[in-house]
């Protein structure tokens, strides 16, 4: 999946404000991005020809290049990529965290957009926001891989099980005579009876253990863990949610929270009422904290979540038939 981003993309250098996501939700909408970028302009036309031209190319971009908004990104092709024209863009964010524009990152990348800068928009930079919200689940929840890992304890109790009702039947199933797909069929036969003597075992256990176990006496990523648990099976999820917030302490983290449990339901079950009603509830809560761009980012995240699968093969299919539409016109004209 890197390898073909990095083919669909730009290298290049990108500049980045280096604050925490929540101080960009509550401060930086898309016109304060916008002026930021005008004020960086401006301090580097003040310092001199030299760091000018090394930021002269840099644009606002969105989507970022994988971390959050803002970003200023500048594609290699307009870039000298050189050590010197690097350390006159070291000396630029310098003077601008010292005349309190902020705290800057340069770095360089490969994951610039291929079609260059697109025309920035408030729709776009929202949608940044809102994907960088989405993202927050890896980076800040320590949750590295979907559908999230089960808790190690109920892990190795279902672990525990496949080998106690499957290893007999594979190990007969070896040695039976037939050969061919009568073979494979009954084996598939009685392997699925035995998967579903694991899973009925191992759910049961799930939940005592869900409504048992005090969430106390987990550590908070755990806690995740069996919060996502909790909404596969639909029980325990209050509890199990509630818990697993503890430790986050911004919205935008819990709203990552809310999108993590959503996806491991599959937006369906018992868990959906809960979760949207989580939601709904940090919506109303960022109303006095956010920016309005903040704001709307959350709003369009609740949208994601609540959209049918089919929505977007909806959209898409309406855009065909725009498409065709048009070129009938133009063919009839």
């Amino acid at each position: 999946m890197r390898q073909l981003l990095v083919e669909c993309s730009d290298p290049g250098l990108v500049i980045t404000l280096a604050e925490e996501f929540e101080n960009v939700l509550r401060q930086i909408d898309f016109p304060r991005a916008q002026a930021l970028h005008g004020q960086l302009s401006n301090l580097a036309r003040e310092l001199g020809p030299e760091c000018e031209e090394a930021w002269q190319g840099f644009q606002l971009e969105v989507p970022n290049d994988d971390g959050h908004p803002p970003a200023f990104g500048k594609r290699a092709a307009a870039s000298r990529t050189s050590g010197v024209e690097e350390e006159h863009l070291k000396q630029l964010l310098a003077q601008a965290a010292e005349r309190g524009l902020g705290q800057f990152e340069l770095r360089k990348t490969v994951l610039l957009p291929q079609d260059g800068p697109a025309p920035e928009t408030r729709e776009q930079y929202v949608r940044d926001l809102a994907d960088s919200i989405r993202w927050a689940t890896w980076e800040e929840l320590g949750i590295f891989q979907s559908p999230v890992e089960l808790p190690e304890a109920m892990a190795a109790h279902r672990h525990q099980l496949i080998d106690e009702y499957t290893g007999d039947v594979l190990r007969a199933r070896a040695c039976f005579p037939a050969v061919g797909h009568l073979w494979i069929r009954d084996s598939l036969k009685q392997l699925e009876q035995a998967l579903e003597e694991v899973n009925t075992r191992a759910e049961a256990v799930m939940s005592y253990e869900l409504a048992r176990l005090d969430p106390a006496e987990v550590g908070p990523t755990e806690r995740i863990h069996w919060a996502a648990l909790a909404a596969r099976l639909g029980k325990e999820v209050e509890k199990w949610c509630l818990a697993a917030e503890e430790s986050l302490a911004y919205i935008y983290q819990r709203a990552a929270l809310v999108w993590l449990l959503w996806t491991e339901c599959r937006g369906w079950g018992p868990a959906r009422p809960f979760l949207e009603k989580c939601l709904q509830t940090l919506i109303e809560e960022a109303k006095t904290i956010y920016t309005a761009d903040g704001l709307a980012a959350l709003r369009l995240l609740y949208d994601d979540l609540r959209r049918p699968p089919w929505g977007e093969l909806d959209s898409l299919l309406a855009e065909e038939r725009a498409e065709a539409e048009d070129e009938n016109t133009t063919v009839g004209d």
